[in-house]
């Protein structure tokens, strides 16, 4: 269904593009859509997170998820190491997950909400191990004039990277 729906959209799109009197179709389809968006490294990408990234779509009927990458340089300030594979490599891995209808590289400075004002989300969604507060990051977008819903997903399953990276010693 939602993959008839995208299709729709997608032949939509084009005609719009060759049929000026078409965009205001497009701009209603797209603001029934829900926005949710999700944040992560996604530096060895595993199960746990793909089942992750379904859960984020299956929140909402009709829904387009929007995936933040976090970007080399903020891995390294936050997590005092490197990432395996470069940011675009993550980006392009991510993109190409079934559930995923758009991924987007993270800023690069210090303020992680700025991408948020960008993409302006109807739902923010953290995996079980993201360190926000739920209602503090709802109050701070609000500050910023986001209004947006932030739920917490729990843990599904035993797979996580920092186990991945034991077993493979880095």
């Amino acid at each position: 269904m939602i993959f008839d729906l995208a299709k729709t959209i997608l032949s939509i799109i084009d005609l719009a593009s060759e049929n000026k009197s078409l965009i205001p179709q497009v701009k209603r389809i797209n603001e029934v859509m829900k926005r949710i968006a999700t944040f992560g490294v996604f530096d060895i990408v595993h199960s746990g997170h793909v089942k992750f990234l379904e859960r984020c779509k299956n929140l909402e009927k009709d829904s387009k998820l929007i995936v933040v990458i976090s970007r080399d340089k903020t891995v390294l300030r936050e997590r005092g190491r490197k990432s395996v594979m470069r940011e675009e490599e993550r980006k392009k891995i991510v993109e190409s997950l079934n559930p995923v209808d758009e991924a987007i590289l993270g800023n690069e400075g210090p303020d992680k909400l700025k991408i948020v004002e960008k993409i302006k989300p109807d739902l923010i969604v953290l995996g079980y191990d993201q360190e926000w507060d739920e209602k503090k990051l709802e109050n701070d977008l609000r500050e910023r004039g986001v209004k947006v819903k932030v739920i917490r997903l729990k843990k599904y399953g035993d797979i996580n990277s920092t186990t991945i990276r034991r077993k493979l010693k880095f």
